[in-house]
C-alpha cells in the first residue's frame, strides 16, 4: 500500500506539477517510500517532467545511472530511454557508454535481426527509423557503440573493465560491431583468462577450439591456474576438449588426459592407451621377441626385432592396467591410428597380458604396416624373410623386400641391414660391364636419334638398363624391361628362357636407375601400341646388339 508521501506526490504529478512528476519518476526507478520498482512508470513520469522543464542532463544521468538492461521496455519507453543514454554518453556518462554498448553488440548487422536476450527491448527500439536515423545511420551507430566499448576496455577506472574487454573480444570475434579482428580477440581473451575469476575461466574456454592450432606459451600460466576447476566440473563437454588435451600436453595432467579421451579425442585415447601400457616412454629399448622368434632369428642370422618399451613393463604393467590400455588403443585403432596397432601387437606379445595372442599380434602389426608403421614394415618383412621357404611367391623374398625397403626408407636401421641381405646393390653404373657401351649409346642416342628406331631402339634401352642394374649378357637379352621395374627395385627372372638361372633382386638407388627404367619402359609401350614389338628369339637379339655395338 502506498505511503501517504507517495499519494501527496503523485497528486501534485497529476495535476501537472514537473517537480513532483520527477520526483515519481525517481520513486519508481528506485523502488523507494514502499513503492516496488517499475522502470516502465519510472520512464513514463520522466518523460511528462521532460517536457515540462525540459531534456536535461539531471534527468538523462538519472536514467543512465540506474536504468538496468535486464528489464523488458515497451516501445512506448524505450525510445526516451534511449534519447537519455545517448545524451548521457554525448556528455561522458560511463555508464551509460557501457549500456549503449551492450546493447547494441546484440544487433546482427548480417540479418538485422535482434538477438534473443533481456536487452531485446533496448536494441530493438534503437532499430526503429527515426532512433536510427537520429544517430547518423546503422552504420554510424554501430560504431558510435564500438568505440564507447574500446574506451570502457581501456579504462582502468572502471568497475566492469574486464566484462567490456570480453565483449569487445567478442564483437571483434564475428564483426558484430562492424569490424573483424579474429586474432586481436583472441589477445583480448588470452589476457582476461590470466584471472584467477569466474571471468578468467570463462575467457579461457571461450578460446576453446583455438587449442586445436597449439597452446601459446602465455596461455600456459592460465591453464595451469584453472584447470582443477575445469577437472572439478561435472559436466564434461565437446567444446572443452582441446583444453583438456592442452592440459595433458603442457601440464602432463592424467586427469585431462583421460577427459579428453572419454570426450573421444582419438590422440588423448592413444596417449592413453600407450601410458597404461608403459609403451610412452622411448628412453629403453627392450626385446620382445618370444623364444621361439629369437631362435628363428639367431638360426637366420637376424637382429632381433627391438621395440622402444618402458622397462618396467615387464613387471609393472599388471593385466588389469594392459586391459584398460587396450580397450583405448583399439578405439584410437579403429581410427586410423597406426601406432595403436602397433601398440596393440606390442601388448599381445606380453606374457603378462592375459590375451596373449602370437596370431592377434601379427594381425595387428600387419594393420601397422599398412598404415605405415615404420618399426611394423619392418616386423612384418623380417616375418615374410624368414618364412619365405613357406611361401608361394614368383620370386623368393620379393614380399619381405618390399616391406623392409619401406621400413628403411623411414630410417629403421635394422631395415637397412636386413634389406641389404635380401636385395643387391649397385649404385655406381662406372663399375659395371656395360657402361662404356652405354655412355656411347646414350650419347648416340642424342647426337643422331633418327638413327635408332625399332628393335634397335629397344636394344639401346636394354643396354642402358643393364648398365644402371649391372645386368649380364643373358640378363640383358632376355629380361621382360617393361615388367622389371616394382616400386621398390627391379626384379630381374629370365628363368623361363634359362631355367637353371637364379632371379635376382635389384634395389632401385638413384634417379638415375629410376629414369633409365621408365624410358625403357615407355619405349617398349609405344613399341607394342605400333604393333612393331617383334624383338625375336635369343640369336636375333645378340645380332642386333653386336650391330649396335659396331653402330656406336
Amino acid at each position: 500500500m502506498a505511503s501517504r508521501e507517495f499519494l501527496k506526490i503523485m497528486k501534485l504529478a497529476r495535476s501537472g506539477d514537473a517537480l513532483a512528476q520527477q520526483k515519481i519518476g525517481h520513486i519508481y526507478m528506485l523502488g523507494d517510500v514502499g513503492v516496488p520498482k517499475n522502470s516502465q512508470n519510472a520512464l513514463l513520469w520522466l518523460e511528462k517532467a521532460s517536457v515540462s522543464i525540459g531534456f536535461n542532463e539531471e534527468i538523462s544521468n538519472f536514467v543512465a545511472d540506474h536504468l538496468e538492461l535486464t528489464i523488458n521496455l515497451s516501445s512506448s519507453q524505450a525510445p526516451f530511454a534511449w534519447k537519455c543514454l545517448l545524451l548521457a554518453a554525448k556528455a561522458g556518462h560511463t555508464r551509460a557508454r557501457w549500456l549503449i554498448a551492450q546493447a547494441i553488440s546484440q544487433f546482427a548487422p548480417q540479418t538485422n535481426q535482434i538477438s534473443e536476450t533481456p536487452i531485446t527491448a533496448l536494441a530493438f527500439a534503437q532499430m526503429s527509423e527515426k532512433n536510427w536515423s537520429d544517430a547518423g545511420g546503422l552504420e554510424s551507430f554501430l560504431s558510435l557503440a564500438h568505440r564507447y566499448l574500446e574506451e570502457l576496455a581501456d579504462l582502468s577506472s572502471f568497475d566492469e573493465q574486464a566484462s567490456a574487454k570480453k565483449l569487445l573480444a567478442q564483437c571483434l570475434q564475428d564483426g558484430r560491431l562492424g569490424t573483424l579482428d579474429v586474432d586481436r580477440s583472441k589477445k583480448i581473451i588470452a589476457s582476461l583468462a590470466t584471472q584467477s575469476n569466474d571471468l578468467g575461466l570463462s575467457s579461457l574456454l571461450s578460446l576453446g577450439f583455438s587449442f586445436n592450432q597449439g597452446v601459446d606459451a602465455s596461455l600456459v600460466p592460465a591453464l595451469k591456474m584453472h584447470l582443477p576447476s575445469l577437472l572439478n566440473n561435472k559436466k564434461k563437454q565437446q567444446e572443452h576438449l582441446p583444453i583438456y588435451w592442452a592440459a595433458w600436453q603442457q601440464l602432463q595432467n592424467s586427469d585431462a588426459l583421460e577427459i579428453a579421451a572419454e570426450l573421444g579425442h582419438v590422440p588423448a585415447q592413444l596417449a592413453l592407451g600407450l601410458r597404461l601400457a608403459k609403451l610412452d616412454n622411448s628412453a629403453d629399448e627392450v626385446t620382445i621377441n618370444t623364444k621361439s622368434e629369437k631362435e628363428k632369428n639367431k638360426e637366420d642370422g637376424k637382429t632381433e626385432i627391438k621395440t622402444n618399451i618402458d622397462t618396467e613393463s615387464k613387471s609393472n604393467s599388471g593385466n588389469a592396467r594392459l586391459k584398460r590400455a587396450v580397450y583405448w588403443l583399439k578405439l584410437a585403432a579403429n581410427a586410423g591410428e597406426r601406432e595403436a596397432w602397433y601398440a596393440l601387437g606390442l601388448i599381445n606379445r606380453m606374457p603378462q597380458y592375459s590375451g596373449y595372442s602370437a596370431e592377434d599380434s601379427d594381425l595387428f602389426f600387419d594393420k601397422a604396416a599398412d598404415l605405415g608403421h615404420p618399426q611394423a614394415q619392418y616386423r612384418k618383412g623380417a616375418a615374410l624373410w624368414r618364412k619365405r621357404a613357406q611361401l608361394t611367391e614368383a620370386v623368393e623374398g620379393l614380399q619381405a623386400s618390399y616391406w623392409v625397403w619401406h621400413a628403411s626408407q623411414q630410417g629403421v636401421t635394422e631395415a637397412q641391414e636386413l634389406l641389404s641381405k635380401i636385395m643387391e646393390s649397385h649404385p655406381n653404373p662406372k663399375k659395371n660391364e656395360w657402361h662404356a657401351l652405354a655412355s656411347a649409346v646414350t650419347q648416340a642416342m642424342t647426337e643422331s636419334s633418327h638413327r635408332f628406331i625399332g628393335e634397335i631402339l629397344l636394344m639401346c634401352h636394354r643396354v642402358i638398363v643393364a648398365n644402371q642394374l649391372n645386368l649380364s649378357k643373358a640378363e640383358l637379352l632376355l629380361t621382360n624391361i617393361a615388367a622389371i621395374q616394382h616400386e621398390h627395385g627391379a626384379v630381374v627372372d629370365i628363368r623361363e628362357e634359362l631355367p637353371r638361372s637364379t632371379p635376382r633382386l635389384i634395389l632401385i638407388e638413384t634417379l638415375e636407375q629410376r629414369k633409365a627404367l621408365m624410358m625403357a619402359s615407355k619405349a617398349f609401350a609405344n613399341a607394342e601400341l605400333s604393333n612393331s614389338l617383334d624383338e625375336g628369339n635369343l640369336r636375333q637379339r645378340r645380332y642386333r646388339l653386336e650391330k649396335l655395338m659396331e653402330m656406336v
